[in-house]
């Protein structure tokens, strides 16, 4: 069974032991979710047909965003438990399948310039980086959010497709003729996701697959 623990995070982790992604507490081997949470939450692939008029694309994610997920996403995203990202990626590359793994370039779904100065970091692009480093691709800012819009959590759901037209910008030179992993933090209605993918695909990009940390089915 794979578990997605490289040799050297093993020896780093007996000097100095890894936290599980979701309770916090220190781990053996280098495990990045611990036996109880395993037993609890189980992270496992969650594919998820994400849907436009235009085009659709495959999503995967590891947890349901509910319970203790969704409590150390919040903590992770909110109360700068930026070490938590470690943990998501690694159940996250769990997930992806072969193909996804062997893309051109993986990138993230970014937040305003503003919301980053706010919280220090960007949450998708930590993940994301990490996963790149799993699966050995480069990972590269290829959007760039140009307008600061209503966060989404405070949307519902024909709100929310609106709330992302026209929000972010593709950097058309590093994206043309690429396969790109896309990874975000959270996939509801999927507006989020497909904006930026469309984006990607209208400046060029061969094809791009899609991950998040957590999907909500939440009844919007």
């Amino acid at each position: 069974m794979r578990t997605g623990v490289s040799l050297k995070e093993k020896l780093l982790s007996l000097i100095f032991p890894a936290r599980c992604a979701l309770c916090g507490k220190m781990t053996a081997g280098g495990r990045r979710v611990c036996d109880s949470c395993l037993k609890n939450n189980p992270p496992q692939a969650r594919f998820r047909l994400l849907e436009e008029p235009e085009f659709s694309l495959f999503c995967v994610s590891v947890y349901a965003y509910e319970g203790q997920a969704r409590q150390a996403i919040l903590q992770y995203k909110f109360r700068g438990r930026k070490e938590r990202a470690a943990g998501f990626a690694q159940a996250l590359t769990l997930a992806l399948p072969p193909r996804w793994q062997t893309v051109d370039v993986v990138c993230w779904v970014p937040v305003s310039r503003k919301r980053r100065k706010e919280r220090g970091y960007d949450q998708s692009e930590l993940v994301a980086r990490k996963v790149a480093k799993a699966i050995g691709r480069p990972c590269r800012k290829l959007l760039e959010k140009v307008v600061n819009n209503q966060p989404q959590h405070e949307l519902n759901a024909a709100q929310r497709w609106e709330n992302v037209r026209n929000v972010y910008l593709a950097d058309n030179k590093k994206v043309r003729g690429k396969t790109i992993l896309l990874i975000d933090d959270i996939v509801t209605t999927g507006a989020t996701m497909l904006e930026c993918a469309s984006c990607l695909l209208q400046a060029g990009a061969k094809e791009v697959f899609c991950g998040a940390i957590a999907e909500s089915l939440l009844d919007i």
